[in-house]
């Protein structure tokens, strides 16, 4: 008992010595006009993807301060010493005003969006929805949208030659994928009828970049064989499986079909050996995570739901752009 009470008040100890930091921090970057927050929310997701999320929280954090609330990021992963329930329960004691959380399928982690609902500190998510769940609001695609729009692009791709399609996901087996997949299925065979192209997926769950590094290598070592189009759902599966073309020779052999817009995809769109890739609009994921917060604090209640953009961008897209600057220059 002795034990457990001196664990506890070590933890709380922690806490407020962590919001004393981040207080510290914001009001030193501010020095000159030392600034006063009326609200602390927390956003939580996984390192595995840092320029996207860097992007979507300096969106978020901007939109936060235009309403008086100070955001902070933390990430799990292979630079951190917690999960995503650490950092939940971490909050529930320190009585934040909201969570921002990226759900990934993790075990126990629906049960902790419960927990924090009940204590009162309202939880967004963003990218995959747990909808068993209390989350007051889903910002994000749904798997259909998110089908269709790769189905497009990888039905474009495929050709009289192509027989299989690989779909690389990052995340538990619990979420339901089944539309996606059908959504690429169906836009393949209803462009190629009768090729009888293969569909198949494969989950690279893990908690850093070394091990999809490790996974998508393997990939490309297997017996089977690389497909003919491997279509990745995160940015640095898709930086991963760039680099791995690279490294094994099969530039020509296989087409990728990205995620995100970071420098080394955009490098490889822009050479041709990434086709094209998709992404989803930050800036709107970052607004409207706050802009729900906000909407809850002020009428205690906000939309359930916040549909976000998906954009693409192909070689042929770039190289448009690059003739119509020439011909402009011209």
């Amino acid at each position: 008992m002795i034990l457990s009470v001196i664990i506890f008040g070590l933890f709380i100890l922690l806490v407020t010595f962590y919001y004393n930091r981040i207080i510290d921090t914001a009001s030193g970057d501010e020095s000159k006009s030392p600034r006063t927050y009326s609200r602390q929310y927390e956003m939580i997701v996984d390192s595995r993807n840092n320029t996207f999320w860097q992007a979507v929280y300096n969106h978020a954090r901007e939109e936060a301060a235009s309403s008086g609330a100070l955001l902070s990021l933390n990430q799990t992963g292979w630079n951190s010493d917690y999960d995503k329930l650490d950092y939940i329960d971490m909050f529930i004691a320190a009585k934040a005003d909201g969570i921002i959380l990226e759900y990934n399928g993790e075990e126990g982690l629906i049960e902790k969006i419960d927990e924090a609902v009940d204590s009162g500190i309202p939880v967004i998510t963003i990218i995959n929805d747990p909808n068993r769940s209390s989350r007051q609001s889903f910002v994000g695609v749904n798997d259909y949208q998110l089908g269709i729009a790769y189905g497009s692009e990888v039905a474009a791709l495929a050709d009289e030659n192509t027989q299989n399609i690989l779909v690389i996901s990052n995340r538990e087996k619990e979420l339901d994928k089944n539309q996606m997949y059908a959504q690429i299925y169906n836009a393949v065979n209803q462009a190629h009828p009768g090729q009888g192209i293969r569909v198949k997926d494969k989950n690279l769950f893990s908690s850093g970049q070394f091990d999809v590094e490790e996974a998508v290598r393997n990939i490309f070592q297997s017996t089977e064989g690389v497909p003919d189009i491997m279509v990745c759902l995160d940015e640095v599966t898709t930086e991963c499986a760039y680099q791995a073309m690279i490294d094994f020779n099969m530039v020509g052999d296989l087409q990728i079909v990205g995620f995100y817009t970071s420098d080394t995809i955009m490098d490889g769109v822009e050479k041709g050996l990434i086709p094209v890739t998709i992404y989803m609009d930050t800036e709107q994921i970052g607004t409207y995570c706050i802009e729900a917060l906000t909407e809850f604090f002020q009428t205690g209640r906000s939309n359930s739901y916040y549909t976000v953009d998906l954009h693409s961008i192909s070689t042929e897209d770039l190289q448009g752009e690059a003739a119509s600057s020439e011909g402009g220059a011209e």
